[in-house]
């Protein structure tokens, strides 16, 4: 063999600028169910008025010439809410930094990494408010031949119509929105009650669109992001134990995009914009003693449901 060779020549593989691996995840869902709601005090006050007074017929309507009419009144309650404060930060050290061959900005990773954290941690909070029992108007756990894996007891049509009836009945208003986890939508695309709608008229391979139509539903979003739940190790070391976010339920909710005065919603999101932070802010500072640019990540939230009666869920939808 001739030499010198071309590992010889070329001791290190070559850096390839046009291609890199990463991964997170494509899409998060809690603005879905709790709508951000920009608010300019860290903690406050909202009015609510009294569910009762708006669905009740007066009686002694008939007025008598002459007389007097009768009178009605409403009521009006009050909630709060208090945000807190979450944010991090990443060490972008000077010498590693013009060191990196990398064909991505460190700069620009440490962005795009300190946006995901927090993205995570907004859907694990969003999870652990609304995708649980005993905080909507009311929670049903499935069992046995109720659960929807059931193919051959189990009826999601009739249940949806049990969730729609009951929030019409406690608000005067039917949810618009269907929330399920992935392994729940795992099971309902195939039940067969729901294909059997379609049977004469599509392929059998159902979308959430199809099944929310089937379900007398305006939208479906299934919730697909996932997380690490593996314990965080020594520096330097890294292990993945991949899990779900949202579960085997399924929430029947009336979401209001944008809010506004006497607008029924679900559960919202309040942000208090201390600094331009809505739905989060970015600042980068100096630290000369380590010569890092530290990249920091922060924001005021608190996770609120302000409307549980607009909500009906169903746990445990798999067996």
């Amino acid at each position: 063999m001739p030499l010198p060779t071309v590992n010889d020549v070329r001791v290190v593989d070559p850096i390839m600028t046009n291609l890199s691996l990463g991964f997170r995840n494509k899409e998060f869902f809690y603005d879905r169910i709790f709508p951000p709601v920009p608010v300019n005090q860290a903690s406050g006050t909202f009015f609510i008025w009294t569910r009762d007074y708006w669905f009740r017929r007066p009686v002694g309507g008939v007025r008598a010439e002459s007389g007097p009419y009768n009178r009605v009144g409403f009521g009006v309650g009050s909630d709060t809410y208090s945000t807190l404060e979450y944010g991090w930060e990443y060490a972008l050290d000077e010498v590693t930094a013009k060191k990196s061959q990398t064909p991505e900005s460190l700069d620009v990773l440490a962005a795009q990494y300190l946006s995901n954290i927090m993205q995570l941690e907004l859907e694990k909070q969003a999870a652990a408010a609304g995708f649980v029992t005993s905080v909507w108007g009311t929670t049903t756990t499935l069992t046995t031949t109720d659960q929807w894996s059931d193919y051959d007891a189990s009826d999601p049509i009739a249940n949806a119509d049990t969730a729609k009836r009951t929030i019409r009945r406690n608000t005067g208003d039917e949810p618009n929105m269907m929330f399920v986890g992935a392994i729940t939508w795992e099971k309902l695309k195939e039940h067969p009650l729901i294909l059997d709608k379609y049977k004469h008229t599509q392929t059998g391979i159902l979308t959430e669109a199809l099944v929310a139509a089937a379900l007398g539903i305006d939208q479906l979003v299934v919730g697909k992001s996932v997380e690490n739940t593996a314990v965080e190790k020594a520096p330097g070391t890294a292990s993945f134990t991949g899990a779900d976010i949202w579960g085997d339920s399924a929430l029947f909710l009336k979401v209001t995009p944008s809010p506004g005065l006497m607008v029924p919603n679900g559960g919202y999101r309040y942000i208090w914009d201390e600094k331009g932070n809505v739905p989060w802010a970015m600042e980068n500072y100096l630290e000369p003693q380590t010569r890092s640019t530290i990249h920091r990540i922060f924001s005021h939230w608190a996770y609120k449901i302000t409307g549980a009666q607009y909500g009906y869920i169903y746990l445990d939808t798999n067996a």
